[in-house]
């Protein structure tokens, strides 16, 4: 865990900027770059310092398109892997804490259990709880494994798939592509929050 905190304040302090300089230092060899990222994506699992945007961008950016989605994909089911785990078989106290924490998370679950796929589609599409944390919750409700990398898959893939366009055009800000990408982002921000104050209302 010291680790992880060491390494969490390390990217805070560096900032976007400079993971993307190093990872552009290895832009030469294309599968030691996808090994960084891949690694990236498992570090972002276990901790709190490394927004998915800041990945999303950098793999649009140094990718062809097609290439940079299927490896942002690959990526989210790596960092889907370790909490979901640790929520299914860990400290059953400590997860039951951060549930009763996570009011929006245990409420949902208590009126959508028959559904596990629509539920953790949700969850990780609205985004009000940090997707660490819902990772964890998911695997401690014991949502199934492949309802709960599929939902979740999907349920990040519009934010994702904005964000990399975006990435692959951030040469040009000016570009068509970036700009209806920018406006494609702010669309899926503004549909999941208002799923966000929908679910909470009801």
């Amino acid at each position: 865990m010291l680790v992880v905190a060491l390494a969490t304040t390390v990217v805070l302090r560096s900032g976007p900027t400079a993971i993307r300089s190093y990872i552009e230092s290895y832009r030469e060899n294309a599968a030691l770059t996808a090994l960084v990222i891949l690694a990236l994506f498992l570090f972002k699992s276990v901790s709190f310092g490394l927004p998915y945007t800041v990945l999303y961008l950098a793999v649009g950016h140094l990718f062809t398109l097609p290439i940079a989605l299927a490896l942002n994909i690959i990526g989210i089911a790596v960092n889907m892997q370790i909490p979901y785990f640790l929520g299914r078989y860990g400290n059953v106290a400590f997860i039951e804490r951060l549930l009763h924490r996570a009011r929006f998370v245990r409420d949902f679950s208590q009126r959508d259990d028959n559904h596990p796929l629509i539920f953790s589609f949700l969850v990780k599409f609205i985004g009000v709880v940090p997707h660490e944390i819902t990772n964890l919750l998911l695997g401690s409700l014991d949502i199934p494994y492949g309802r709960y990398l599929v939902g979740g898959i999907l349920g990040l893939l519009p934010g994702m798939v904005t964000t990399t366009v975006a990435g692959a055009s951030m040469a040009d800000p000016t570009s068509i592509q970036f700009i209806l990408a920018v406006l494609a982002f702010a669309l899926v921000m503004a549909l999941s929050y208002y799923l966000s104050r929908r679910t909470r209302k009801k």
